[in-house]
């Protein structure tokens, strides 16, 4: 079979933590996926990742890696914030 297989993860927010989590991914495997981040207005960003793999195993692989990565930062992020609020 020569389908691909694509999943397509958005995320909308502040563009300075749009910035900080594409660059969290960029370190990644930037090679099993495409990133783009596109400013909305002024304060929000999105945040675009679209996977395309051979199968579907190797794509839920990918896209639970990538979700894992961006979890991770999300909670780092949560953590200065609330930090910086004490």
């Amino acid at each position: 079979m020569s389908d691909d297989f694509k999943a397509i993860l958005s995320w909308t927010g502040d563009s300075k933590e749009v910035e900080i989590l594409a660059n969290t991914l960029k370190v990644d495997d930037p090679e099993s996926f495409i990133l783009e981040s596109i400013t909305l207005d002024d304060n929000n960003s999105e945040l675009k990742v679209t996977v395309i793999s051979k199968s579907p195993s190797s794509l839920r692989s990918t896209v639970d890696d990538i979700l894992t990565c961006l979890m991770a930062a999300n909670s780092t992020l949560t953590s200065i914030k609330f930090n910086e609020n004490e």
